[in-house]
């Protein structure tokens, strides 16, 4: 039974299209990810392994990869006309998606906002930052219309609450998820860093998970961010499987009593051309799937009915 183990271009510092550094091609991370053994990669920003639909697909096949998904920012608080410009980026990216004969599903996330980036785990700090119920209602109906708008290419769709946005603490989550009938990409990393635990939101809201990235983290730059009120990105935090402090071989047990079968997509997030070894993130990117693949047998056994 395939395996559906993938990783992301953020793995490698690649933000956006043309963020890796001078001699390093997007070829390079697909050739890793083929030489580890991964079975998919999510395609990151538009464009970044090819041009369209058709060069995107012949390139990923090329490598004998499939489609784990992609990530696609929304704003349905900025206005209507910044959300139709999301919403004409998220029609492209389904097109490219639509185009595979099987994909992961696009993610839908809110686009991080710098206020709430100074301000991660701020639990019952700041409540300026908090949603009315008014913004709650607008924020849910936005996330809905990308929603309509992924449904027409018959592509699945997912959530993913993230560190930076309205929908990073546990009862944020759980208040999103409460008004709306949406799938669950459950990040390990952005759930601890947003003051949740990824095995208790697991437990929580598991029936809905159809997606899931697997971080770990060092939770002191969280910490020390969120105690100084300084910018928090997830590439401070991120390290090697197995490095951090997270629980992620309980994690990984209690995916096995839900018999997920959905992607489990690797990523350790690193900054833009941040001066890293980029053969080294190669090796550490084999030694993160060995890792995963040492607590999967439980995808190795048929399906449970």
């Amino acid at each position: 039974m395939r395996q559906l183990f993938a990783n992301a271009p953020v793995t490698w510092g690649v933000w956006g299209p043309h963020s890796l550094p001078a001699g390093r091609t997007p070829r390079d991370i697909l050739n890793a990810l083929l030489s580890a053994g991964y079975a998919g990669v999510e395609l990151g920003a538009l464009g970044f392994f090819g041009k369209d639909a058709t060069e995107t697909g012949a390139t990923l096949s090329e490598f004998g990869l499939a489609s784990a998904g992609a990530y696609v920012p929304l704003r349905p608080l900025h206005g209507p006309e910044v959300m139709e410009r999301d919403l004409a980026n998220l029609r492209a990216v389904c097109t490219v998606l639509a185009s595979f004969p099987e994909t992961g599903p696009v993610i839908l996330a809110e686009e991080t906002e710098d206020a709430i980036k100074r301000h991660v785990k701020r639990g019952a700090r700041h409540p300026e930052l908090n949603l009315t119920d008014e913004q709650w209602q607008f924020f849910i109906a936005g996330m809905t219309e990308g929603v309509r708008v992924a449904s027409e290419y018959g592509i699945p769709i997912s959530y993913h609450p993230h560190t930076g946005t309205h929908i990073e603490q546990p009862h944020e989550v759980d208040r999103f998820l409460e008004g709306c009938d949406i799938a669950l990409t459950l990040d390990t990393g952005h759930a601890a860093a947003g003051g949740d635990d990824p095995i208790d939101l697991l437990r929580r809201w598991g029936d809905r998970v159809n997606h899931v990235h697997l971080k770990d983290v060092s939770m002191a730059p969280v910490e020390k961010a969120s105690a100084d009120g300084t910018v928090f990105g997830m590439a401070d935090a991120s390290v090697a499987l197995g490095e951090g402090d997270l629980d992620l071989d309980g994690f990984m047990r209690a995916l096995a009593e839900r018999d997920y079968r959905g992607w489990i997509v690797v990523e350790q997030d690193r900054r833009p051309d941040g001066g890293h070894d980029h053969a080294e993130v190669d090796r550490e990117q084999h030694r993160n799937l060995e890792w995963v693949r040492a607590r999967s047998g439980w995808l190795s056994k048929p399906t449970q009915d």
